[in-house]
């Protein structure tokens, strides 16, 4: 008796072991990925470890691409204020250059010189916000 209950205990475990090994064991593992990278990929939230890869590829795909985007966005930026910056140094030179000849010059030079300092953004104030 003990011998047809060995056996039966052992054909149980080997049929089993044989359903196991065809299951996708990963999808029974739950893996929860940060709240930002769930948004950002627009996932639901009941995911695998079955999806894990390709959750991580989807994410360095998602991050180089803003970055490269970031990057060209900031050298815009960049060439843009340069263009600014050589505009209003001309034409303060030209003015200040301009203005000993005409009378009350300095005085007109100063009010510009005031007005664009006024009309340009402060760091401090793009700092705080």
């Amino acid at each position: 008796m003990t011998t047809k209950r060995i056996g039966l205990v052992g054909g149980i475990l080997i049929g089993l072991m044989l359903l196991l090994q065809a299951c996708n064991l990963k999808s029974f593992v739950k893996f929860k990925p940060p709240n930002d990278v769930i948004h950002s990929l627009d996932i639901t939230e009941k995911t695998t470890y079955d999806d894990a890869d390709k959750i991580v590829a989807d994410w360095n795909s998602y991050v180089s691409i803003n970055t490269d985007a970031l990057r060209t966005a900031v050298a815009h930026s960049e060439e843009s204020y340069a263009v600014l910056h050589q505009l209003t140094s001309t034409a303060l030179e030209t003015a200040g250059g301009v203005s000993g000849g005409i009378p009350y010059g300095g005085m007109i030079f100063g009010l510009l010189t005031g007005v664009t300092g006024l009309l340009l953004p402060s760091p401090i104030k793009k700092g705080k916000s």
